[in-house]
């Protein structure tokens, strides 16, 4: 399939046939691993008015920090010349700080609210951007990510990008405050201790340059385990019913206890380097606040400087808060490089190319059904021998054409290029006259329908399921459906009917039951093209005759492409395909592939005779 980025376009329309469109102002749109940061603003800013009012109430809330240096200088000045104030002094000192801690918990929670709601905004945004991608991207990217690996970016980097902001302005924003703060006071009561400050820069730099690399390497390593051992334990819960039956449950526990040993490893790793580096901003600092006080102390002391018991108070504690804020920002260092890790594993899905070309392509409100392949062929990424080579076929409107061939042959590579999951690297596929790789394919696959051997079923009602994707549609249309689907009388016996909740996949219902549920929600959609791959294959001969009794009714007047692995179900078909290497061999009616004696014949009399099936 051809690849790409895609353009900003148009809101969207309809949530089935626009589903992977996004606004000019969507994350995904505008998302850069690259820029974490300018990333982050747009993304945490989208919501202006409930960020601001965050920050402008975040330093309201922590005016008590701010007050309690200067208000304690204040009165320890009073306590040590009393005669040189007044009761008034220490009363007004007094109030003022009391009165910011009074207000502490109403602005606090106004703090709370606001930074809530633009929060959980950006997380609930950047959560859908990701769905909404992974519903655009081509089945190509699929193949590399497990669905343990895309849980993993959905669930928990979200939550790492959430808490590394939060962070930030919990401790971050605090502490540069509480520096600005701290120097703005000083320079009016003490400035020569300014200079003092800065030789915080040094350590800062240094610790800096030295744990920055070995944490983001860390941090790295641990959410590559942390994805792998996602991906086994999803693998492991699929497995389980295999794993029961060839009585392997201890094999499948190994695999993943390997996995969660490597993780375990990784993590104290991890938190081995987050203790070193912790541990030595706190010493560095504290030992620079303790410098603040003996330097400021000696100066008063020694009259080296005209000090107060109470600016040497002052000093101290703000010398204290300075040093404890650049600790807090060394500290978030680990948090920061793995948020910073998050965004860019995100940008894994946000900004991969494997994504399907259709947006400004014109939609399609009908089609007839007529398909035409044009000396078609097709590579897959990275392979140097076509999947379908050299393919011309014409499939006239409401005609059947089954493809039967060995495993990897290409019968499924040419449905995926039907539905638009595939581009021809070569050739051209029509529609109705019209190059495929020139319309909205979204909108061709309005007028689709596929039942497949697996059955897709998702938790929910009978009706949930048969209805899916589908609006207003009557009681009669559905029960309709159910009819022609042979439906009815099973659906009628379960505990609630339709209404009747199933579990994952369908797991209450048996594979005929199933596959008649995905044939009534074929029928509702009213498709015009129909694909049935293997639909049968997995059936028993009792339930086999139920379903292709429902089949041959809803391939009526509808183009419908077959994928046989039974070759006596397509004794009907109007047109049967061989193919082998992605070429076709053979190409007729049944009879006449029957008349012909080759490679068709073969097989058919190998499985009418009871060997092994090659289709």
């Amino acid at each position: 399939m051809s690849t790409g980025r895609i353009a900003p376009g148009p809101l969207t329309r309809t949530l089935r046939t626009e589903l992977a469109m996004c606004d000019t102002n969507a994350i995904e749109d505008a998302y850069s691993s690259e820029h974490p940061n300018r990333t982050l603003v747009r993304l945490y800013f989208q919501n202006k008015k409930a960020m601001s009012i965050a920050i402008f109430f975040y330093f309201l809330k922590n005016s008590p920090a701010y007050v309690a240096p200067i208000a304690v200088a204040n009165i320890i000045n009073t306590i040590s010349k009393p005669s040189s104030h007044s009761v008034r002094d220490v009363l007004v000192n007094g109030g003022v700080w009391l009165a910011t801690i009074v207000l502490h918990h109403p602005l606090y929670m106004t703090y709370v609210r606001n930074m809530s709601i633009a929060c959980r905004e950006a997380e609930a945004s950047l959560r859908s951007a990701i769905c909404r991608r992974l519903q655009m991207l081509t089945t190509a990217f699929y193949r590399h990510k497990g669905s343990g690996v895309i849980q993993s970016k959905t669930l928990r980097d979200v939550e790492t990008i959430d808490q590394m902001v939060r962070g930030l302005f919990e401790g971050g924003l605090g502490a540069i405050t509480s520096i600005i703060v701290a120097v703005t006071v000083t320079a009016f009561r003490a400035p020569a201790f300014i200079i003092l400050y800065f030789f915080m820069i040094p350590p800062v730099v240094l610790i800096r340059h030295l744990m920055g690399n070995k944490l983001r390497q860390a941090n790295r390593e641990f959410r590559d385990e942390f994805e792998g051992m996602s991906a086994r334990i999803v693998s492991m819960i699929d497995m389980i019913p295999v794993a029961r039956a060839h009585a392997v449950e201890g094999l499948e526990i190994e695999k993943v206890d390997s996995k969660l040993d490597r993780v375990k490893k990784i993590g104290q790793k991890v938190d081995w380097s987050n203790g070193w580096f912790g541990g030595l901003a706190w010493a560095l600092f504290t030992l620079l606040s303790l410098a603040g006080y003996v330097l400021s102390g000696l100066a008063c002391v020694t009259k080296l400087m005209p000090l107060s018991p109470g600016d040497v108070t002052l000093i101290g504690s703000y010398f204290g808060q300075i040093s404890g804020a650049v600790a807090g920002l060394i500290m978030m260092l680990p948090n920061l490089t793995k948020g910073f890790e998050a965004v860019r594993s995100i940008g894994d899905i946000l900004e991969s190319n494997d994504v399907e070309l259709d947006r400004g392509k014109p939609r399609i409100e009908s089609i007839k059904g007529r398909i035409k392949f044009d000396r078609v062929d097709f590579y897959y990424p990275g392979s140097t021998e076509p999947s379908i080579c050299n393919l011309d076929l014409n499939v006239a409107e409401g005609s059947t054409v089954a493809f039967v061939g060995p495993s990897g042959s290409g019968k499924s590579t040419l449905m995926g290029l039907i539905l638009g999951f595939h581009r021809p690297t070569h050739g051209r596929i029509l529609l109705d006259g019209r190059d495929m790789s020139e319309i909205d394919m979204r909108s061709f696959r309005e007028h689709v329908a596929v039942v497949s051997q697996e059955t897709i079923l998702f938790q929910g009602t009978v009706r949930e399921n048969i209805l899916y994707g589908t609006k207003n549609v009557g009681d009669v249309e559905l029960r309709q459906a159910l009819k022609d689907a042979n439906a009815l009388g099973f659906i009628e016996k379960l505990p609630e009917g339709l209404d009747t909740m199933l579990g994952e996949r369908g797991a209450r219902l048996s594979g005929g039951q199933k596959q008649r549920i995905a044939i009534a929600r074929a029928i509702i959609r009213q498709p015009r093209v129909l694909i049935l791959d293997e639909a049968t294959s997995a059936l028993d001969v009792e339930a086999e005759f139920v379903v292709q009794e429902a089949l041959d009714r809803l391939m009526k007047g509808r183009t419908t492409f077959i994928v046989a692995h039974r070759l006596s179900t397509i004794r009907n078909a109007g047109l049967i395909v061989l193919l082998d290497a992605g070429s076709i061999c053979e190409m007729g009616t049944h009879s006449e592939l029957l008349e012909q004696n080759q490679a068709f014949a073969g097989m058919y009399r190998l499985q009418i005779s009871g060997g092994r099936s090659y289709a």
